[in-house]
């Protein structure tokens, strides 16, 4: 299961100092451009060939393809090969961020105080990442790192549900068990929460476990909620 979510991470704000310009690969020792190392580095995760996929997506991000930045930054901060690749990894997500990567906003909010994280957030929904507006709408319902805002925070679990993003499913589920715009409606919430398991959110699972009465159901659940990586639940 890691394994798997190592390699669908590879698929898939506070500013740095100005960073010199990094020289672009000689061609003569791989792939010449940027659209030709995505695809060997695409071409290496479907037979699990992970250092030449790391090749690829470090030379199209010298190249100067954020998004090839940001991938590469995932997999190092969630699977660090050698020491300095977490701050490596740092580094590339600050980057891509910067060059309005949305995924690299978001991954990289995690390692950021909850005030910083917050506006990288919100600039990774901005930039269109329907997951980003989930993690986004829990941060603003509970106000951490940035002023409440509940009306709002419900709004964009909504629309991050929609545009397909479980964990936004499972914060709209919150939004109706937590009663954010009124009255909880436990029946939403629970239906919510159930789209976000079927989906593989872990937290919806684990969200889901907790309006479910069957004691041996709700076993199950957390039980799926930490295979699905929402760590909170192995222990339960």
């Amino acid at each position: 299961m890691r394994r798997a979510l190592l390699l669908i991470a590879l698929v898939a704000c506070k500013h740095p100092a100005p960073q010199q310009p990094q020289p672009k690969p000689d061609p003569s020792s791989g792939c010449a451009t940027a659209q030709a190392c995505i695809a060997q580095a695409d071409d290496a995760l479907k037979i699990n060939d992970i250092p030449k996929a790391l090749d690829g997506l470090a030379r199209a991000c010298a190249f100067g393809d954020a998004h090839s930045c940001a991938r590469e930054g995932v997999y190092l901060a969630t699977n660090p090969q050698k020491d300095g690749d977490r701050e490596r990894a740092t580094t590339l997500l600050e980057k891509a961020c910067n060059d309005n990567d949305a995924l690299a906003c978001e991954k990289l909010a995690p390692m950021k105080p909850d005030p910083i994280a917050a506006q990288l957030y919100d600039k990774a929904c901005s930039l269109n990442s329907p997951s980003a507006c989930g993690e986004l709408a829990r941060v603003l319902a509970h106000g951490t790192g940035t002023t409440a805002d509940k009306p709002r925070a419900a709004q964009l679990a909504q629309k991050g549900c929609q545009d397909g993003a479980a964990n936004a499913c499972a914060a709209w589920g919150e939004s109706y068990a937590e009663g954010w715009l009124g009255a909880p409606d436990a029946t939403q919430a629970r239906q919510l929460f159930s789209k976000a398991c079927e989906q593989g959110d872990g937290r919806g699972c684990f969200d889901l476990a907790g309006v479910t009465t069957d004691p041996q159901d709700a076993r199950q659940l957390r039980d799926k909620a930490c295979a699905n990586g929402y760590t909170q639940a192995c222990n339960q």
